[in-house]
């Protein structure tokens, strides 16, 4: 079986970069009020953009922080600005909503309002609102919006891609499964609605993630509570699903059992119902739970390669 990190590193073989080294772009922190609630978010601007640039969202994991500290959040460092000068597109990091009982950040992924005071944040709703708005500031390429994130910001990235698949072409979640739920009743609950668009997907996941556990059907907590994730494999096969793959690169489990499959490296599932849309799953072997930053590149060779029809 061909190895799928390869396979996503060479997507984009030979593509043009703006430049090797360019001088330093511009951050603009901001605002915006959604839900009657002040959101807050960093851009990074490379000093060499195209005309129409694409534009990436960073969604951050789950911190704890002893007071309201936005900016602590905003601007932490996902290795996004180097990839950015080289290629030339917008960063856009904006920050979940703290939880002053438990002075934990969180977004609002599927299933996970008993994590927030009430009312629970309309977070899906927010990252929709700043795509429409900073598209039309920055004159974005509507084709190329792209999402990534980690942790609870991998939860809600997949959550962007069922429900603002109309805006955004692509997303590569990281540590971080599609939905858990409070009950330990299995199956876990799938998303309410079907994505609106055909949506390419890129996953990834170490294999010794013992915090959003990929296999097992394993628990993890948000401000104190108890969810039950779904695997790794329940992921996968709903966006293929969803997405109309045809075919597969392997028809074994990612998962054996509680644990990481060791003889396969991750799949693929191609021949999609829409041109170009592709479903890539990736295990980073002998990881635990952490964004690691020189994946960057390969993840944004898979973004560009996949930008809506």
């Amino acid at each position: 079986m061909k190895q799928v990190l390869k396979l996503a590193l060479v997507l984009l073989f030979g593509v043009a970069s703006v430049s090797a080294k360019t001088k330093p772009g511009t951050f603009s922190d901001a605002t915006i009020t959604w839900g009657n609630v002040t959101r807050y978010y960093e851009v990074y601007r490379p000093a060499v953009i195209p005309a129409n640039p694409p534009m990436l969202l960073m969604l951050h994991g789950t911190k704890n922080t002893t007071t309201f500290d936005p900016q602590s959040i905003i601007s932490l460092s996902w290795g996004w600005q180097a990839v950015a000068d080289k290629y030339g597109f917008i960063v856009v990091q904006p920050a979940s909503t703290y939880n002053t009982k438990t002075h934990q950040w969180n977004w609002n992924a599927y299933f996970m309002d008993a994590s927030f005071q009430a009312p629970a944040p309309d977070d899906s709703g927010f990252l929709r609102q700043l795509i429409v708005n900073l598209t039309a500031q920055y004159a974005v390429n509507p084709k190329q919006v792209y999402v990534t994130g980690f942790s609870s910001g991998a939860q809600m990235t997949e959550r962007v891609g069922v429900e603002i698949s109309d805006l955004v072409a692509a997303i590569s979640p990281a540590s971080g499964q599609l939905a858990g739920q409070q009950s330990a009743v299995l199956p876990v609950l799938t998303p309410p609605v079907p994505p609106t668009n055909p949506i390419s997907v890129q996953e990834w996941q170490g294999t010794l993630d013992k915090n959003l556990w990929p296999c097992g059907y394993g628990n993890t907590k948000y401000s104190g509570v108890t969810y039950t994730l779904d695997t790794v494999d329940d992921t996968f096969n709903y966006w293929a699903q969803q997405n109309a793959c045809k075919t597969l690169q392997t028809t074994q489990t990612l998962c054996s059992g509680n644990t990481a499959n060791p003889s396969v490296t991750g799949n693929v599932a191609s021949s999609c119902g829409a041109h170009n849309v592709e479903v890539q799953f990736i295990w980073e072997v002998g990881v635990a739970h952490s964004w690691r930053p020189q994946n960057d590149i390969a993840r944004w060779l898979f973004f560009v390669a996949h930008p809506k029809p």
